[in-house]
């Protein structure tokens, strides 16, 4: 049934036939001065049998090449998806010198950009868990942000396809009475908008930045003719996300959080328990967790999983400002089963996620310069590259100003 329902359904053979992407296209629409790289994350395959060590490597296109480059990184083995990404983490998360994560991650990609500017980056495995500006040169002490214009892409077949938006409506989410009924007295802050423990045990700290944050963007928007609807306080409801309809602008500001999977379970089963296991708390969570009897309600999270059904098919932007809204389970080739990938597959074209535990004071500050410069230019990704170098002069280390990444078309 199923297979005669696909060969007579309008258009059916269309959606599922896959076109191979000519470099060559991408080759044409790089400028001087610019390149794309492709990470590509694979195991060897000796005749039957596939080998155990897991490889990385690099496929760099500039204006002016007659073939793909290909780097292939030193590690042949499962050192970058173990010590080297845990020494990269710990350097960010205690704010410490690292000198050994530029040399892991970019220096091999490097030494083959010599009069390279700008790089259209396409991760794949355990690149999406980096934020590559943060890498720092130990030969020169800067940082990759200073030494070259770095932009994600889902792929480097949408090099050149950039436009600048024409941004007339937005939906903002910030600051949610996650305990609406008044029984857990005096609410406790918080200067990090993550939220690890279990919803029923303990209160969610309160987000008082937040709120700052959506006014703030708010009067931006306004100022630029632009029509903001905000929702705070007991307003940043669950239901409220399954009423949008296609704002060009989504902008959350709550706690995020992600879960890892536990013990060995079915690739299946790992890609739904991603989903399920990242998300952001909105009002009433506690209240719902707390209740004696579970209530035929919304349950005050919006999980990943349901994300993806949103309708942002016509939406620009959505902006993530929680923590680690860039986290989930990373599969080769297939990118970050988590918010990230759940908001692109409801139709947004490009997203900024963090891959940390952030500042709440830091992301208010990141987001309003974002907004300032996005109202001006119009382009997403120099404005996300100015925010940046921004930021970074007031808060000198990655943990600040480099947690937040922009991936689109």
């Amino acid at each position: 049934m199923e297979n005669k329902l696909a060969n007579e359904a309008k258009d059916f053979k269309s959606t599922l036939q896959v076109n191979t992407p000519d470099w060559k296209k991408t080759r044409n629409n790089l400028k001087p001065g610019e390149a794309a790289i492709e990470i590509v994350r694979f195991r060897l395959r000796d005749q039957i049998y596939y080998s155990d060590s897991i490889y990385y490597a690099a496929y760099i296109v500039k204006h002016d090449s007659k073939w793909p480059e290909v780097v292939y990184l030193p590690e042949f083995d499962k050192r970058l998806e173990s010590a080297a990404i845990s020494q990269y983490k710990n350097a960010i998360r205690y704010q410490l010198k690292d000198n050994h994560s530029y040399n892991d991650f970019w220096r091999p990609i490097g030494e083959k950009l010599e009069g390279i500017k700008r790089v259209f980056f396409s991760p794949d495995g355990i690149y999406h868990l980096i934020s590559l500006p943060t890498l720092q040169n130990p030969e020169t002490g800067s940082y990759l942000l200073d030494e070259i214009d770095i932009q994600n892409v889902t792929s480097t077949r949408y090099v050149g396809s950039t436009e600048k938006i024409s941004v007339k409506t937005s939906t903002l989410f910030g600051r949610p009475s996650y305990k609406i009924d008044g029984r857990s007295g005096e609410k406790t802050t918080t200067n990090q908008r993550s939220f690890v423990q279990n919803f029923k045990g303990a209160d969610v700290a309160d987000l008082p930045g937040t709120k700052e944050e959506v006014v703030a963007i708010e009067e931006i928007l306004k100022a630029n003719n632009i029509s903001p609807r905000s929702f705070l306080g007991n307003e940043a409801s669950e239901n409220k996300f399954y009423q949008l309809d296609n704002p060009d602008i989504l902008h959350i500001a709550t706690h995020g959080y992600w879960s890892e999977n536990e013990g060995a379970v079915s690739a299946g089963y790992q890609v739904f328990n991603a989903l399920v296991n990242s998300g952001l708390l909105l009002s009433g969570v506690v209240d719902y967790y707390q209740a004696p009897e579970p209530a035929f309600t919304n349950d005050g999270i919006l999980t990943a999983y349901e994300a993806q059904n949103l309708n942002l098919e016509n939406t620009d932007l959505v902006v993530l400002s929680a923590c680690e809204t860039g986290l989930g389970n990373v599969s080769a080739g297939e990118g970050v089963y988590g918010l990230q990938r759940a908001f692109r597959a409801a139709g947004a074209k490009s997203s900024i996620t963090s891959l940390w535990k952030v500042d709440d004071e830091g992301t208010r500050d990141f987001m309003i310069t974002f907004y300032k410069k996005l109202t001006e230019t119009k382009d997403i990704r120099s404005s996300f590259h100015f925010t940046q170098q921004e930021i970074k002069k007031k808060y000198q280390t990655p943990y600040y100003w480099g947690a937040f990444v922009l991936i689109g078309n």
